[in-house]
């Protein structure tokens, strides 16, 4: 589950990477700026695509567990 910290953890990575896009924006030829934010936009994507299926995949087992929990309900009662 997404904890209030991980949210602004979330949120501050934004910032400083829309900060480092700034920077490299300012300070590099256009062509080169594109590419390097290009690349941190890749790894932003990537990062957020990794926290997402570490959640699916912690519900996914939570969803398991829950199942076996109920089959072994069943059997103790309805044997």
């Amino acid at each position: 589950m997404i904890t209030a910290k991980d949210f602004c953890d979330m949120i501050g990575n934004k910032m400083a990477s829309d900060m480092w896009k700034s920077m490299i924006r300012n300070n590099f030829p256009p062509h080169i700026a594109e590419q390097l934010c290009d690349a941190i936009d890749r790894k932003d994507n990537a990062d957020m695509f990794n926290r997402i299926m570490k959640e699916y995949n912690e519900w996914l087992a939570q969803q398991q567990r829950q199942q076996q929990y109920f089959q072994q309900f069943l059997m103790q009662y309805f044997k």
